[in-house]
């Protein structure tokens, strides 16, 4: 007895805050070990340490963020009073917080697609795509892809039964998982079931892609910052590609969205150069220089509204505009609680939310994950062709092997196969050595200072017309 009552007197001294709104009986085996062995609480754990009180055994688990509460609050003041999270979005947000610092692909996320954070079960395929056989991987896939389908179908039966009024069958563990899921939300619990019958989605966990984006991130990050600073734009919003392509500059969506920063071809074509040889969506510099000068006009439409502003990144200001009419509010929240139309889905609904977990979970990265291995830093210079000249020709005079000049100019890809013509004032991104071997192609305007590209400082050209010409 004296034991527990320790252990109570300890939770009175931690923070509301705290993990006790996730595991609560972990805040008292995480303050004893504070108290008892006088060092810092590693946030993310490494090995499984159980502590046994009253025959009680604790476990950590190494995939929970234990103080996922005090980052979502921005305990060490990382990010600006403009991204704190509103309390309406609150739950929403830690929802795909979860999804990018908890949950890999081998998790799928079995979820209430209007409360996002009502999880019905986590189904983990590891072991599936993990096992021996089928020797081929994408018949495992299929595997993995059948069981949650299964799972889902036993979840949907588990709904429709208590939706028809059924008492919960203690012994069915799929009725009693969702009826705990759905104590938050208010109504019966026949009119709960009822209407997330309708609402069940699965959201594959992100985990693994976003540690990848981490890794890469590193080589743009700082030269994408300065860029935003140069349009007077806060830096925080240079992490919207997180949430777009996790920073895979080859990314291409289903709908044909391109690079980093996912811009569509119409949306593209209005401030970069997109056509059927040079796409300069997928150069990540020319792409963020675009990405401001999107951001600042949704900025100015939008009743100066970062997050109505990032969510027209995916839904489009006009659309935002009639969601907003719609709802009656200016307030994001508002609006994702109150309106629902064919065209604002899920994905629109959630933008902001997954931008701002985004934010938090890169911001905090260091204290989440581990053993990270980044790319090594790239020493590039921006320079413009001072007359045209055929790819393949500027790639021989270059001097860069072939697989580096894509590296350092993806937007020239298809060019180099086609062998197109690299019209006059085209920015190109070189190394120092094809600077210098190129010295005769370029503009003389071309200035070493202002084109210089690594980890601790980027700087690119930001005039817009240089970007287009």
């Amino acid at each position: 007895m004296k034991s527990i009552q320790s252990i109570k007197t300890i939770k009175s001294f931690v923070s509301k805050r705290s993990t006790r709104n996730v595991f609560k009986s972990l805040v008292g085996m995480t303050a004893l070990l504070v108290l008892f062995n006088s060092v810092n609480v590693p946030v993310i754990v490494q090995h499984i340490q159980k502590l046994i009180l009253d025959g009680e055994v604790f476990s950590k688990d190494p995939n929970i963020v234990y103080h996922r509460e005090e980052i979502l609050n921005d305990y060490q003041d990382r990010i600006s009073e403009d991204f704190t999270i509103p309390a309406g979005l609150r739950d929403r947000v830690g929802f795909w917080f979860d999804i990018y610092t908890r949950y890999d692909s081998n998790n799928r996320v079995v979820h209430h697609s209007q409360y996002p954070w009502i999880v019905f079960k986590v189904v983990d395929v590891t072991g599936i795509i993990n096992a021996e056989t089928p020797k081929v991987r994408w018949l495992r896939n299929v595997k993995a892809d059948e069981f949650v389908a299964d799972e889902v179908r036993n979840i949907r039966t588990a709904l429709k039964d208590l939706a028809d009024g059924a008492a919960i069958d203690k012994e069915n563990e799929y009725q009693v998982a969702v009826a705990k899921a759905l104590e938050a939300l208010p109504g019966t619990l026949s009119e709960k079931a009822q209407e997330a019958l309708k609402k069940v989605r699965v959201q594959t966990g992100q985990k693994n892609f976003f540690a990848e984006g981490l890794e890469v991130s590193p080589l743009y990050l700082s030269g994408m910052e300065e860029i935003f600073r140069n349009h007077k734009l806060p830096v925080e919003l240079t992490r919207i590609p997180f949430v777009e392509s996790s920073f895979n500059k080859h990314a291409i969506s289903k709908v044909g969205a391109s690079g980093i920063w996912q811009f569509m071809d119409y949306t593209g074509k209005s401030f970069m150069t997109v056509n059927e040889h040079i796409d300069e969506r997928n150069s990540p510099f020319k792409a963020t220089e675009a990405a401001a000068r999107l951001l600042k006009e949704n900025h100015m439409i939008l009743r100066r509204s970062w997050p109505l502003a990032i969510t027209a990144w995916n839904h489009g200001p006009s659309g935002i505009r009639r969601a907003m009419k719609a709802a009656d509010s200016e307030d994001l929240a508002e609006i994702v609680g109150n309106y629902q139309s064919r065209t604002f889905d899920f994905a629109s609904s959630n933008f902001y939310s997954e931008f701002l977990a985004a934010l938090y979970a890169e911001k905090y990265h260091e204290q989440i994950f581990k053993d990270l291995e980044y790319e090594k830093t790239l020493d590039l210079h921006t320079v413009k062709l001072a007359r045209p000249i055929g790819a393949k020709e500027l790639l021989r005079r270059s001097g860069l092997a072939k697989e580096d000049f894509i590296l350092y100019n993806p937007d020239l890809r298809k060019a180099v196969e086609r062998n197109s013509a690299i019209p006059t004032g085209f920015t190109l991104m070189v190394d120092t050595p094809a600077r210098l071997i190129l010295k005769s192609l370029l503009t003389k305007d071309t200035r070493p200072s202002d084109t210089k590209v690594s980890q601790s400082g980027v700087s690119f050209n930001s005039n817009p017309e240089a970007l287009r010409n």
